[in-house]
């Protein structure tokens, strides 16, 4: 019996050591950490006034909507992406930029993978939007549908059947039967 309280006594000290140590670490930690935040926090901010310069940008010139929306999504998502690797270098001082970038590459091809009919979709839909091989309004007819385009998004495009039913197709689909043509 004694030696069972023994036993409890030395694992609640290295239970309590392991604490004090989590703590100590969480301690020193908080410089970097704050410094984080505070870089999260100017990312925001500059991706939020980047977004306006690059609206302001496109819209002078004779872009669709969609295409202006697409330039503001990537410009967002840069900023986003080396804010977050600077902010994550400065909170942990043992991950260097190039093994973030290892990791994104490898993270890149099992996101490729899972998304693979949404990353179609999206580049045929830039694809459509640059080409500008169909527009809104444009009567079309493809695998069986037939109508009036009203909308083109970055991944699908809205068309208005004869019937006033309103399909939406996929923008890969619209792609490789209009790229044949």
């Amino acid at each position: 019996m004694n030696n069972q309280v023994d036993q409890s006594l030395n694992t609640l000290q290295i239970l309590a050591a392991q604490l004090r140590s989590m703590w100590e670490g969480l301690v020193s930690l908080l410089p970097n950490l704050v410094i984080a935040i505070f870089l999260i926090i100017s990312t925001w901010i500059v991706a939020r006034f980047a977004t306006k310069i690059a609206d302001r940008l496109t819209a002078r010139t004779a872009m669709r909507p969609s295409l202006r929306e697409l330039v503001d999504t990537l410009v967002r998502i840069a900023i986003w992406t080396v804010g977050l690797l600077i902010a994550l270098t400065i909170l942990l001082p043992d991950l260097t930029p190039g093994s973030l970038i290892a990791g994104l590459g490898v993270g890149t091809v099992a996101i490729g993978f899972a998304f693979q009919d949404i990353f179609e979709n999206f580049l045929a839909g830039i694809l459509i939007m640059v080409r500008e091989k169909m527009r809104i309004g444009d009567y079309i007819s493809c695998e069986g549908i037939e109508g009036k385009v009203e909308q083109i998004l970055l991944r699908e495009t809205h068309i208005r059947k004869l019937s006033n039913e309103l399909t939406i197709v996929p923008n890969s689909i619209l792609f490789k039967i209009r790229s044949r043509f």
